[in-house]
């Protein structure tokens, strides 16, 4: 029997502001294939979810959240992520007022993770982005999904399972 997937635990949030636009992260994996992807990151050893979501955005996009609400999505993603298999996720909701993205990290620590622009979204521009790799500008399928069930009903009772990439 093979071993289970090493996965590496990971939060993200949808900062959603006044107008409905949703704060995203584009991310540069190296030859053509990027992401643009809700902001957040892994969750260290010790940390609660609360506690990486707020170091992760203060981090990537300057934002402080210290409290989160309750998770609102998960996602199992498997794929070759160095010494991880993969990453399961945590979804969450906030509404924040819109601001110039700008984190505590230097532009070249953002670059070491990947990181290489940020900006605002309607729900529409995140429809629109294509979802094939790769793809420097590309988006994950379910996300504009997620983000119009978010933004017509909120907070779900129970968080939405969404699929891989």
């Amino acid at each position: 029997m093979p071993a289970p997937p090493r996965l590496r635990p990971a939060v993200r949030a949808a900062l959603v502001d006044p107008d409905d636009r949703v704060l995203l992260v584009r991310f540069d994996f190296g030859g053509g294939d990027g992401l643009w992807a809700l902001p957040g990151g892994g969750v260290e050893p010790g940390e609660s979810h609360a506690e990486a979501l707020r170091r992760e955005l203060l981090e990537e996009v300057g934002v402080d959240l210290p409290e989160p609400g309750p998770c609102v999505a998960h996602r199992t993603h498997v794929f070759a992520m160095g010494t991880w298999d993969g990453q399961e996720e945590w979804y969450y909701l906030a509404r924040v007022e819109p601001f110039v993205p700008g984190g505590t990290f230097t532009a070249e620590e953002l670059a070491a993770e990947g990181v290489v622009e940020m900006r605002w979204f309607t729900v529409e521009e995140v429809a629109a982005l294509p979802t094939s790799r790769p793809h420097p500008h590309r988006g994950f399928p379910a996300a504009a999904a997620l983000l119009r069930q978010l933004l017509a009903e909120g907070r779900p009772e129970v968080p939405v399972e969404l699929p891989a990439l």
